[in-house]
């Protein structure tokens, strides 16, 4: 006989509501306006891990599970889950009465669809690598089995990265970027012009979480006031504060100090700051010359200051900080002299006995000012130790599509912020099987195998400790540092808090 833990469905803290009760004294209505800086690469959420998508997809679909305000996993779609004490056996009911924009009640074949189209199309597919079988178990249970427990699971699931969301059967057993954008989350799709503007609008048929309090992290009650959202794509900075000032946007989703330090000191205006954000990553192509060569990461390196990056490309809101994971996380852990060393004559005798030759080499990035100027200033170090790099700059999507490809690039700078908000696995997950490098990396397989199997903490942070020795040791990639956001809405957009993504649930918006 099988024998089980049950999961109790978490409270949501109400603590964390963040005046959400004082939105039902305010008047109903309004389309925010939210200026961000790229166009989605996808509104199909399964298949984008970036940033510009999350913002989006995050209103319109949901996932089984969802992270709250300090990112644990809880119940979301499901009412909570029972877990054999073997730990290979999940079984989730689903909330019974949730319904999707075009009117279907959710039920288990839904989801099983979902999971199963993941599986096979997920930006993340290394998330679902230890399920074995996804079964239907009636009209509103499903049940996973894994092929050896996993201490992650409802990690997993929950996360938001490339989140697992939940879609109709029918729309699920399609591919990708040819489903209809039905979800079951508190605002449904309106259009997507790539060149202008994404827009949802508030789902009266949505069905909240009866378990949840109010506003926490990604999950909770996801109560929605106003009409609409309007998601405008404006890649220069100049533009943004420039439609901000002139009464054209409610939100803008990043500006930079200068800027937030002007339109503070007007009282029609609010400065909201998150730090830390995301870490800057300058990523190397491994599968192709030289950067499948360890002495030329090495160079590299060791020859960046990344004080110069930070201080350039993220004046006023940066850490130093070396760790791959945030500050107050459980498992970060201080990489000591490995970080930040540069050290031009360490780096050019490490160069020497590299392959490299003084071909020209790609660093690619797309067009938002601190990604430009990392670039830049990597440009001008390596160039001092005789390295010959040239920039390429386009949009998001583009460098997105090409930046997980083997070709068309050496070096590619962006961020990494939803990872280390997850957690070890999720920072871990996207090396897995070379996908972010190019190129196989066994030691990095192993490492997140050991993590995903291992249930003791200890042993776990051990593991996580000797992946981000080994990211340093083999420079598999190059954390510059850590870095926030400043972020400028009207102080007539109320209840608004920065958080993963601008939520857009549980605001209001003066007239």
């Amino acid at each position: 006989m099988t024998s089980w833990k049950v999961l109790a469905v978490s409270a949501f803290g109400a603590a964390l509501m963040a005046g959400s009760g004082t939105a039902h004294a305010q008047k109903r209505g309004g389309d925010v306006i939210v200026a961000m800086t790229q166009a989605p690469p996808s509104i199909d959420a399964q298949i984008t891990s970036a940033q510009v998508a999350r913002n989006v997809n995050l209103h319109i679909y949901e996932t089984l599970y969802a992270r709250d305000e300090n990112a644990k996993p809880v119940p979301e779609l499901a009412e909570g889950v029972k877990i054999s004490d073997d730990g290979k056996t999940y079984v989730f009911p689903i909330r019974q009465g949730v319904k999707f924009h075009n009117g279907k009640e959710l039920d288990a074949d839904d989801v099983v669809a979902s999971l199963e189209r993941y599986r096979k199309l997920g930006a993340s597919p290394t998330l679902l690598a230890a399920v074995d079988t996804i079964k239907a178990t009636g009209p509103l249970e499903v049940t996973i089995t894994l092929k050896a427990a996993q201490s992650t699971f409802l990690d997993n699931l929950s996360s938001p990265r490339a989140p697992i969301a939940i879609y109709p059967a029918e729309e699920a057993a399609k591919p990708a970027n040819q489903i209809n954008y039905i979800g079951t989350g508190p605002f449904k799709f309106v259009e997507y012009k790539p060149d202008s503007h994404v827009k949802i609008a508030r789902f009266d048929g949505y069905v909240p979480n009866p378990k949840a309090t109010g506003r926490d992290g990604l999950a909770g009650k996801k109560e929605v006031f106003i009409d609409s959202v309007t998601w405008r794509f404006m890649p220069e900075a100049g533009a943004r504060s420039a439609a901000f000032e002139a009464g054209e946007v409610h939100l803008v989703e990043t500006i930079d100090g200068p800027t937030a330090k002007r339109l503070e000191a007007n009282k029609n205006n609010v400065v909201y700051k998150a730090l830390p954000f995301s870490f800057q990553v300058i990523k190397f192509n491994h599968a192709q010359p030289p950067g499948n060569d360890v002495n030329f990461r090495r160079a590299v390196m060791t020859a960046l200051d990344m004080e110069e990056i930070m201080a350039i490309a993220f004046p006023d809101i940066y850490q130093l900080d070396g760790a791959w994971l945030y500050p107050k996380a459980a498992f970060h852990m201080d990489p000591g002299e490995a970080y930040n060393k540069a050290d031009l004559a360490a780096a050019k005798a490490l160069l020497a006995k590299s392959s490299y030759k003084g071909e020209k080499l790609t660093f690619m990035i797309d067009n938002i000012r601190p990604n430009i100027d990392t670039a830049t200033v990597v440009q001008q170090r390596l160039k001092e130790i005789g390295i010959n790099v040239e920039l390429s700059v386009a949009d998001w999507p583009t460098v997105s599509k090409i930046g997980f490809t083997d070709e068309g690039w050496n070096f590619w700078a962006h961020g990494f912020g939803i990872e280390p908000y997850e957690g070890p696995a999720s920072v871990m997950a996207p090396w897995v099987n070379g996908l972010s490098q190019r190129k196989k990396d066994e030691k990095i397989d192993s490492l997140a195998a050991a993590l995903n199997a291992e249930m003791d903490e200890g042993k776990r942070k051990q593991i996580f400790a000797d992946f981000q020795k080994h990211v340093y040791d083999d420079a598999v990639a190059i954390k510059a540092g850590n870095y926030g956001l400043f972020q400028v809405a009207t102080a007539k957009l109320k209840n608004f808090t920065p958080y993963r993504i601008p939520r857009m649930w549980g605001v209001t918006l003066e007239p």
